[in-house]
């Protein structure tokens, strides 16, 4: 059966149908998310909320934004891409994420975590000011409730007044498990389930009594105010969300049809802010997703029977999140100062076995990279080597606290950047091609780009003895040492961080390239061998030590010059370099190979390098154009 109800058709179906459509939801994420890759636990989780979101709702009249996005599956094959989800995260298919270009059912497009409230603030205060109709929903978790931001917009909301629905989708999860003291309020609200709320209709029908209504009304909130403090002051539970001003409602069961219906009813009917307090189980109706949620919160694909615990991979396959972890261990053992910061990505940064083995000394912040970055700030300050692991999409959102609070003071804080360059299935959101052209100037701040598994472990260690700041980057791939480029690294017996390592030796002219970018160098110098055309490969490691006479000495026979890096051209290290050189040499051949199209959607990181001319076929074309210009 290839057909699925509308979105409008939903509200029709009886109890029984919404179950059976809930159950072949499932099977159908389960299916295309083992097939092509993507975020499984969380929206196996709320594939009934979806399907009483839609049941009670008028959209895309009323609207909803989904915070971080990546639960909307169940959303988007019920509003008409179902056909489509079969293509989910290819190059060419629909997104993991809300997108408004998809479908005027995707209100907003979301990708990091704990935005949804203010977008929905400002669409509410839109459509008043525009004296349009609609509601507007937000979705959120109670893990990106750990970020800020989703506080500056409750403070604002509440303040205001503002006619929004939030339902908090409480799984008692993130990526890795929720931290923190709004985490363990949360936990007392699900054990202490409140109080009976009054429907809002009667609440409506009493105030149209003649000459008594309001008062009777006024009468029984005030009656059910005592009655909720009694209870929440009983059991020790007073909800915060009340406090700051919204009408709370839960916890409700979210895998419940019929119950999230009548409670979402009465949120609809109700003027102002207004939180729905929802339980669901992350990973729910798949075994191995239950039993492991974190683990199956983003997936590779994976065999349905099996799980992706049937993909093992060999030794000699190491990511470059495994190398930061097992060196962080060493370092840790060697030097009782150094400690670890991961903002709710213990697992995917590679820090789980760091946290075991150091607990006093591992530090999870939750969604809150803004204040990981400070936090590190003031364990430098206090003597301690702090080590912050982020991926290099989140790191944006604290770029204003690496700059003040870290490099400013030129305090001894290591930022581990993982996910750097292009970073392939989730999209343009989750780019991580703009650290280097956001970071590079900033002041004390020492920026590296390991080649290989050996120049990373060199660069922790160094790292962890300097008394400066470090941002080191890699991207989400496999690391291996590469004998042709280590042992160009050593002075002596000493690893030299700072070096422009020679590689491969030619006559024509030389490529430049930053970190891994020199393997698809090295394979282009060796077709283009074949071509009659010899090109030197150098491997820089080091952001900053790139100095305009080294580069004029390495280019002196040949005038000519292709710098290569994987992150955002425009603005980025080989603008810098080539502009330097332009202005200091006279009849210097050059081009810079970088990032082109930062809005790439979801693709293999290949195809996203390639698409830029960063793999071996675009770096003989842009060879081959540099060696025939006159």
């Amino acid at each position: 059966m290839d057909s699925w109800p509308t979105a409008q058709d939903i509200g029709a179906m009886t109890l029984q149908q919404k179950e059976q459509l809930a159950e072949r939801l499932r099977n159908y994420i389960i299916k295309y998310t083992a097939k092509n890759g993507g975020h499984l636990s969380s929206n196996l989780g709320v594939v009934e909320l979806t399907i009483a979101l839609l049941s009670t709702y008028d959209f895309p009249t009323d609207s909803v934004i989904f915070d971080v996005g990546h639960q909307c599956y169940s959303w988007k094959i019920l509003t008409g891409r179902a056909k489509e989800f079969k293509n989910l995260r290819q190059e060419g298919g629909i997104s993991g994420f809300p997108k408004t270009a998809e479908s005027e059912y995707d209100s907003f497009n979301t990708g990091h975590s704990s935005t949804s409230m203010s977008a929905a603030c400002g669409l509410v205060r839109a459509r008043k000011l525009r004296q349009e109709s609609g509601k507007v929903v937000v979705i959120i978790g109670d893990g990106a409730l750990s970020g800020g931001m989703a506080y500056e917009a409750m403070n604002d909301i509440c303040q205001c007044g503002d006619d929004i629905v939030i339902i908090l989708n409480d799984n008692q999860m993130s990526i890795d498990h929720v931290v923190g003291g709004f985490a363990k309020h949360l936990e007392r609200l699900r054990l202490a389930p409140g109080y009976l709320s009054l429907k809002s209709r009667w609440l409506t029908r009493l105030q149209q009594v003649p000459l008594i209504g309001n008062l009777l009304v006024k009468s029984i909130e005030a009656l059910k105010r005592t009655g909720r403090n009694i209870i929440h002051n009983y059991r020790g539970a007073s909800s915060m969300f009340e406090q700051l001003g919204f009408r709370y409602y839960g916890p409700v069961d979210g895998h419940d049809i019929n119950q999230l219906e009548r409670y979402l009813r009465s949120a609809r009917a109700i003027k102002g802010p207004v939180l729905v307090h929802v339980i669901t189980q992350k990973g729910k109706g798949y075994s191995y997703a239950e039993e492991k949620p974190s683990e199956y919160h983003g997936v590779a694909p994976f065999e349905i029977e099996v799980g992706i615990n049937g993909y093992l991979e060999t030794e000699s396959q190491v990511s470059w999140s495994e190398v930061f972890g097992q060196t962080m261990i060493e370092l840790g053992k060697n030097n009782p100062a150094v400690c670890a910061i991961s903002a709710a990505m213990t697992s995917g940064t590679g820090l789980l076995e760091f946290e075991t083995q150091f607990p006093d000394r591992f530090f999870d912040v939750g969604i809150a990279e803004q204040h990981a970055l400070t936090l590190a700030a003031g364990l430098a300050k206090g003597g301690m080597k702090p080590f912050v692991a982020l991926y290099s999409t989140f790191l944006q959102r604290g770029i204003d606290q690496l700059l003040h609070d870290i490099c400013l003071q030129n305090l001894p804080v290591t930022i581990a950047v993982d996910r750097a360059g292009a970073v392939g299935g989730d999209g343009e959101t989750h780019q991580g091609i703009y650290d280097l052209s956001l970071t590079m100037s900033f002041p004390n701040l020492e920026i590296f780009a390991p080649a290989t598994a050996n120049d990373l472990r060199s660069l922790l260690k160094i790292a962890s003895e300097k008394n400066n700041p470090v941002l080191i980057r890699y991207p989400k791939d496999l690391a291996f040492d590469f004998p042709e480029i280590d042992r160009q690294s050593q002075t002596g017996d000493k690893f030299d961080p700072y070096c422009i390592r020679k590689v491969r030796a030619g006559k024509d002219m030389v490529v430049l390239a930053l970190g891994t970018m020199v393997f698809p160098a090295l394979a282009a110098a060796d077709d283009l061998l074949k071509k009659g055309i010899s090109i030197s490969v150098y491997s820089s490691i080091c952001v900053n030590s790139c100095s305009i006479h080294d580069i004029i000495s390495i280019i002196k026979d040949t005038k000519r010059l292709l710098v290569i890096e994987d992150g955002i051209k425009k603005s980025g290290w080989g603008e810098s370099i080539i502009s330097q050189l332009c202005s200091s040499v006279d009849g210097v051949v050059s081009e810079h190979l970088g990032i082109i199209y930062p809005l790439a959607g979801q693709a293999k990181r290949s195809s996203l390098l390639s698409a830029s001319g960063l793999d071996k076929q675009g770096i003989i074309k842009a060879v081959e154009s540099l060696i025939i210009h006159e």
